[in-house]
């Protein structure tokens, strides 16, 4: 029994032992990453060549087992939501130049210039606040258009058409006073239009008002100006005989086509 138990301990070194596959990492860089090594040997050497891999490389590879696994992906940064992009609008084309040499055609109200409201002149002839509050609401949100019919025979014709106005019509001989009398009381009405020279416009109003008689002067100029449409400025002047009160306004209009105010079937004969 002593002699075999000699042996034994005497046969152990020629047993390989198993740290003798230490060696082996050495070996490990010559591996491709997909090549499919023993589990003994891959629990070895799978953590010395990750280290040496950059973890953001997605093409990297580790090995456990048979399978090929790959290492994890490097976080993907949260997308923050951007500001939101305001809506681009096309810019409003300038309007065409349209030069005029006499008052003939279609004039528009221009809103882009101070003094187009008719307030004073309404508070003149002391007209209440909702009416005048409703006036200004209808002319900002409709276009107030003029058109002028100036005949060689010295007629003269205004339609005037507006979100209070609709088509009223002025129809005056130049320098023959006209007199009319409005319903439904028989108010009467005067009216003198003159043409003081190609450029200028005058035309002359007095009207029994509930609130006593208004004397009206509207006088009309082309303005003309290089490289711009003519101006029609119309100087508007209204006296409250009753209250002694008077008010000056001055309203812009431009030329425009012809088409933006075809004609009616119903025409009213008025101011």
């Amino acid at each position: 029994a002593t002699v075999t138990a000699m042996q034994t301990v005497q046969a152990a070194p020629a047993i390989p032992a198993p740290v003798q596959a230490a060696p082996v990492p050495a070996m490990a860089p010559a591996v491709p990453a997909a090549t499919v090594v023993p589990a003994a040997v891959a629990v070895a050497v799978a953590a010395p060549p990750l280290a040496a891999v950059p973890a953001a490389a997605p093409q990297a590879m580790a090995v456990t087992g048979n399978t090929p696994v790959a290492p994890p992906a490097a976080p993907i940064p949260m997308q923050t939501s951007a500001a939101p992009t305001p809506m681009q609008t096309q810019p409003t084309p300038p309007p065409p130049i349209i030069h005029r040499k006499d008052f003939n055609g279609v004039w528009i109200l221009d809103k882009t210039q101070p003094g187009w409201s008719m307030r004073g002149y309404l508070e003149t002839l002391h007209v209440n606040e909702l009416a005048i509050q409703a006036h200004e609401k209808g002319e900002l949100e409709h276009e107030t258009m003029h058109r002028i019919e100036l005949g060689a025979d010295g007629s003269l014709k205004i339609t005037k058409r507006s979100r209070v106005n609709n088509d009223l019509v002025v129809r005056l001989t130049l320098g023959v006073e006209s007199v009319e009398h409005l319903k439904p009381d028989n108010r009467p009405k005067k009216c003198l239009a003159q043409l003081e020279g190609a450029d200028r416009l005058k035309i002359t109003n007095s009207l029994l008002t509930m609130n006593g008689m208004a004397h009206v002067e509207d006088i009309k100029t082309l303005i003309q100006e290089e490289g711009k449409s003519t101006v029609l400025l119309q100087k508007l002047t209204i006296n409250n005989e009753q209250t002694n009160k008077t008010h000056t306004m001055t309203r812009h209009f431009l030329p425009t086509t012809d088409d933006k105010m075809q004609p009616r079937d119903v025409e009213m004969e008025t101011t």
